[in-house]
């Protein structure tokens, strides 16, 4: 009976110890089965997800090794990808300190995020850079030096910054090119004078030395006071815009014929000789813009025909598109003593026929005016950037 209570208890023993060993072997496939599901968390890059996942999981398996370096590694990149998104918002906001804090706390083991990293440090650089540039084409020298100063100091020495430096420095250095001088001749006087002077030098044929223009048939204006106006309204952009301007006149009252006026602007060392005048016809139908310069067979100004050309094509076509007027052209005319006696590129500009009613009150119009204006100062301006 004995033996039999000892059997019995064998088989007992060993179906227990076959049940446990399998309940064992199945509760470790479940768990590995939940590891691999927090592996994919982590490969998604759903780091926190994959820490509330992990910690979970973790309340189950306490005794874990594995289960614990893995719940710590999701922690350590949760936190490191939440540094890089912390940089990513700094750097919207320039804030270039705390950019670099956030970096901080990228850590060694998130190899992406590492390289995410220093994507991020050269997307900063790169608004470093851009922005001295732009700081550069403003001419804001002593502004752009100190942007990349700020940089260095966060950031230390770096090539690609060091080359700009040099650059604005260069430009900080480099002498001022010498202002262009204009000179304006605003066309006619109020008096005319009828004596005679040569038209070009060594000239035998004479011209009055100057008149009084023409006037509006719509406005009754004068033009040498229409002139005049224009003149100032010119000189006054030409200033804004950095050149030098003389005027041959600021007054009605005066007596300067048109040969003294050419070398009045001789004597200045103009860089261009522009006259503002406005044109008349006995044909009330003509209208539009003209300017005039000497041609390549003048007898006196030969060599400055080319460029005298080039500065009346250019102010032509730029007072044309702002202003919609007719384009006239520009013409060559070698009678016109003011051309004849100049010694630097000299151009006559023709605004508009104040024998034609309705070009005449445009021409009195304020609006219309700067349209002109403006045109003059596109077309000098073009006239100097492709020299």
């Amino acid at each position: 009976m004995k033996r039999k209570q000892r059997i019995f208890l064998m088989v007992l023993l060993l179906s227990l110890s076959v049940l446990f060993t399998g309940c064992k072997s199945s509760s470790r496939e479940a768990f590995n089965t939940k590891m691999k599901e927090g592996e994919v968390l982590l490969q998604a890059e759903k780091y926190g997800e994959a820490v509330e996942y992990f910690e979970a999981l973790y309340k189950e398996n306490s005794d874990s090794i594995t289960l614990m370096e893995k719940l710590e590694y999701a922690i350590t990149l949760e936190a490191s990808r939440n540094a890089l998104k912390k940089a990513e918002a700094y750097l919207e906001e320039e804030n270039y300190q705390e950019v670099l804090k956030s970096l901080e706390g990228v850590h060694q083991e998130d190899e992406k995020g590492v390289l995410l990293k220093e994507a991020l440090l050269e997307d900063m650089k790169k608004e470093f850079l851009t922005k001295g540039k732009t700081l550069l084409e403003k001419e804001a020298f002593d502004e752009a030096l100190a942007l990349l100063k700020e940089y260095e100091r966060l950031r230390g020495e770096d090539s690609d910054i060091l080359v700009l430096h040099e650059t604005i420095l260069e430009e900080k250095n480099k002498p001022e090119e010498p202002k262009k001088l204009i000179v304006l001749n605003a066309g006619h006087q109020k008096v005319q004078d009828k004596n005679q002077e040569p038209l070009g030098p060594g000239s035998s044929e004479t011209k009055n030395r100057v008149t009084s223009g023409t006037r509006g048939v719509a406005t009754g204006i004068y033009e040498y006071e229409l002139n005049l106006l224009m003149a100032e309204k010119l000189e006054k952009r030409l200033l804004e815009e950095g050149f030098l301007v003389k005027m041959v006149r600021t007054s009605h009252e005066v007596s300067i014929s048109n040969k003294e006026r050419a070398e009045l602007a001789n004597a200045w060392g103009a860089d261009l000789y522009i006259s503002i005048h406005a044109n008349g016809s006995e044909n009330s139908k003509k209208r539009g813009i003209l300017t005039i310069y000497p041609s390549q067979d003048n007898p006196f100004v030969s060599h400055l025909s080319v460029e005298s050309q080039r500065l009346s094509e250019l102010l032509h076509d730029a007072m044309v598109e702002k202003t919609g007027a007719n384009p006239v052209g520009a013409v060559p005319m070698d009678h016109m003593a003011s051309l004849n006696w100049s010694k630097v590129p000299a151009t006559i500009i023709e605004m508009g026929y104040m024998s034609n009613r309705e070009e005449d009150v445009l021409l009195s119009e304020e609006a219309y005016q700067t349209k002109l204006v403006e045109g003059m100062v596109e077309g000098i301006k073009a006239y100097f950037s492709l020299e």
